[in-house]
């Protein structure tokens, strides 16, 4: 069956239900509920239709049909439809049966995954199936109505004839409607009708018990792995940022092992995932210094992992850890010899000079004016060391690393008077001593040097540098916070559909199995702006914005559609 994807605007028959499909081997019918002009039930649904429908001895495949296209018709139509023959619960018994008994669940398979496993073609989809069903079929909804039913059809006659040849033998599974109510998990086994009124479960046939999913949708090799790294040597326990970036990361290895149809443990292991979150590399060098991570894994993954932890870190404000500044302190080390005189000064120096560095590189483009800043700026006696240009790149370099380490900390206020004449009043006590002290220890090569440089940058009056240097301080504050500002605000309708976003996400997360209070929210309120701004109308564009991994995966673990939410609460505004 297919319904408009704004079903709720409307209170119509013709709006909850649009088109009903029914196919035999030689035969199939559209039902265009959408088009008919009748108000009640027996005005649109034909008798010998709805004889069809409550026929407990015709079974109707389908997948997910007793809790979506049977709750329609029973809802909104009062009829009481008989017969639900889930697709999935055949596809598993005849796909692991045999092999992997252990993975034979009630755990739902999409119609395009069975048909394509099984049939070897691949089933028409695109955006028709959310496209008007209420106005005339064009062809592309004619044929993917079409191809729906049919496969479903062709799909069962398959795989029965698969359980047939199956030694032993299964009974076929019992209608959808028949299991007992109450919650029941994905992982609870297939009900089998012997016959004569008796039900026995798969793990009774098979002798095997179903495989609990993992966190990230494995089967038990997942769970064993753990197991033999909890009688090894135990990592330590992660801090609880790096818990909550574990869990985005192993949100993301679902998507991918989804993707790849291939475990989650295939892609990459809970101890090297463990050892990423903790670590938070953000550049394939710092990647790559992970230990297990070789190239291979960088070139297939690596994107994906540093993508989460950059989302993560600037969503919640966070320093990038040490392992992506090795090598920047590494590349300082090396240089740290041949001028000994800048390693004392360089800790002391970040705060009061902080934009001096910066801010000398444009207003001047030469190495001689940032020797300006240093002699006239603050009054420092750094003229006395006689620093040659090469010093000078080394001292933008240690400042520029700093500097970046200093971006994540949006509570300072640079624009400050007070604070500067503070800081700046203890840095001349804190340098005074250690440049003395180090101008003795020098080497006769740089007392040597010519002073070009110095003697034609102090040709430049005072009042000139500090102007530029002030002016560009604050065009460099506002480039640095444009990014974090919206371009422009939400609409109050746009508001509402966040609101109900937020609500949905909540609900899901009732869904899931026990969460600890402190586990962060399956989506962050940067995340539902993007969704809100951007309004996707296909899974390929829902998947692609950013943070929206974890809501995915609990929306695939809780049998949620999430695209068909989003596309009811955020719809593409009319022209």
């Amino acid at each position: 069956m297919e319904w408009p994807w704004n079903d709720w605007k409307r209170n119509n028959l013709q709006n909850k239900i649009g088109l009903i499909q029914i196919a035999s081997e030689d035969k199939i019918a559209l039902f265009h509920i959408g088009l008919h002009l009748g108000k009640t039930t027996d005005d649109i649904i034909a008798p010998t239709l709805r004889r069809l429908l409550e026929d407990p001895t015709i079974g109707k495949v389908g997948v997910n049909v007793l809790k979506a296209d049977f709750a329609r018709l029973s809802r909104f139509f009062g009829l009481k439809p008989k017969g639900a023959v889930e697709s999935s619960h055949l596809y598993r018994l005849v796909k692991f049966g045999p092999r992997k008994p252990e993975l034979v669940s009630v755990k739902l398979v999409s119609l395009a995954h069975q048909v394509e496993d099984q049939l070897g073609l691949p089933l028409f989809k695109g955006d028709v199936r959310t496209s008007n069903w209420s106005k005339p079929l064009s062809s592309d909804q004619i044929t993917y109505a079409a191809g729906d039913a049919y496969a479903g059809f062709m799909l069962y006659k398959c795989m029965n004839a698969k359980r047939l040849a199956m030694k032993p033998t299964p009974p076929l599974p019992i209608y959808a409607e028949k299991y007992p109510n109450g919650k029941a998990s994905r992982d609870d086994p297939i009900l089998l009708d012997v016959g004569d009124g008796t039900i026995i479960t798969t793990e009774t046939f098979f002798g095997v018990k179903p495989a609990k999913s993992g966190a990230a949708g494995s089967a038990s090799k997942t769970q064993i792995k753990a197991n033999t790294t909890k009688l090894g040597t135990q990592s330590p326990l992660l801090d609880h940022a790096s818990q909550a970036l574990y869990e985005k990361l192993a949100a993301r290895r679902a998507v991918l092992a989804e993707s790849a149809k291939i475990p989650a443990f295939r892609i990459i292991s809970d101890t090297l995932l463990t050892t990423i979150a903790r670590e938070r590399p953000c550049d394939t060098a710092g990647l790559l210094l992970v230990k297990g991570i070789g190239k291979i894994q960088q070139q297939k993954y690596g994107d994906a992992w540093l993508e989460v932890i950059s989302f993560f870190l600037a969503m919640n404000g966070l320093e990038q850890p040490g392992s992506t500044t090795k090598p920047v302190r590494s590349n300082s080390s090396k240089v740290a010899p041949d001028h000994s005189t800048q390693s004392p000064q360089t800790p002391h120096r970040t705060q009061t000079r902080r934009h001096d560095s910066t801010d000398s590189s444009p207003a001047f483009g030469t190495p001689p004016p940032r020797t300006l800043e240093l002699n006239t700026g603050l009054s420092f006696t750094m003229a006395e060391t006689k620093l040659d240009a090469e010093g000078k790149e080394n001292d933008a370099d240690s400042e520029t690393q700093f500097n970046d380490s200093d971006d994540s900390l949006p509570s300072l206020d640079f624009g400050s008077p007070s604070r500067r004449r503070v800081s700046s009043g203890t840095k001349r006590k804190r340098t005074e001593s250690p440049v003395k002290k180090e101008s003795h220890k020098a080497p006769q090569k740089l007392q040597q040097l010519p002073q070009k440089h110095v003697n034609e940058a102090s040709k430049i009056p005072v009042k000139t540098t500090n102007a530029v240097r002030s002016a560009t301080a604050r065009r460099t504050r506002r480039v640095h916070l444009a990014p974090c500002t919206p371009t422009e605000p939400l609409t109050p309708r746009s508001k509402i559909a966040r609101n109900k976003l937020l609500a949905f996400s909540k609900l899901v997360t009732r869904k899931l199995p026990a969460r600890p209070p402190s586990a962060p929210p399956l989506v962050t309120e940067h995340t539902l702006d993007l969704i809100i701004r951007a309004r996707p109308q296909t899974q390929d564009d829902l998947e692609k914005i950013a943070g929206i991994d974890s809501l995915l995966y609990a929306c695939e673990k809780t049998g949620t559609d999430l695209l068909r939410n989003v596309v009811k609460f955020a719809p593409v505004p009319n022209p």
